[in-house]
């Protein structure tokens, strides 16, 4: 896993931000990701971890680059190459090169999370790109609190940060962090937070509606 420069978006609606959160996407794309020689894998999956743990962005850039030539037909390995490119600070070539592989495959979320990536890095927005198919780009809003307080509210237990920002993963490209998740909850009345200086580890619960109070 990695991290790139993040801002915190700060308040909801805002256009365009860089966000923490490729870790959790490189996770849902391994997930999506149907294995072939278990040992190759393996020692790919161990070479790219060393390499991003070293933070050796062009060395990544050179290893992505020969699996990309080797698996001209694998997606996964033309998109790891694009996100090496970003990490690499190539925003412009991440862009040339994945716009090709977006063409052809246009629903392809991982695709989608990298041109993102590439363009709001450059300080562009999602509008200065030729999608043929658009992503979907989720921002700070009440629709993602009333979702996290319809989840917990059949909930006993209290959640932490982490779990319900996790929920919202599959479901599009998140323009918000955790950070801004929980600011946002301790702002809603319907939440009770607890141990808030844990940030991701903080405990949420859902206050009954006939207990709701709105600040």
């Amino acid at each position: 896993m990695w991290s790139r420069p993040s801002q915190s978006s700060g308040t909801m609606g805002k256009k365009s931000t860089i966000i923490k959160f490729p870790g959790n996407r490189l996770a849902s794309s391994a997930s999506r990701h149907e294995h072939g020689n278990e040992s190759d894998d393996f020692e790919e999956w161990e070479t790219d971890y060393e390499l991003r743990e070293k933070e050796d962005w062009p060395g990544l850039v050179e290893y992505c680059k020969q699996r990309a030539e080797r698996l001209p037909d694998d997606p996964y390995a033309q998109y790891y190459l694009g996100n090496a490119y970003v990490l690499n600070g190539e925003y412009d070539k991440a862009l040339e090169f994945l716009s090709e592989h977006h063409r052809r495959q246009p629903w392809n979320p991982d695709y989608h999370g990298v041109i993102l990536d590439a363009l709001y890095a450059l300080g562009k927005t999602e509008d200065d790109f030729d999608w043929v198919q658009e992503p979907v780009i989720l921002k700070m809003s009440t629709e993602i609190l009333d979702a996290c307080y319809e989840f917990l509210r059949s909930r006993r237990k209290p959640r932490s940060v982490n779990e319900l920002y996790t929920r919202f993963v599959m479901e599009g490209y998140l323009l918000f962090t955790e950070e801004d998740l929980l600011k946002a909850l301790l702002e809603d009345g319907r939440f009770v937070v607890e141990d808030a200086d844990a940030v991701l580890f903080a405990q949420v619960r859902a206050i009954p509606k006939r207990r709701t109070k709105r600040k």
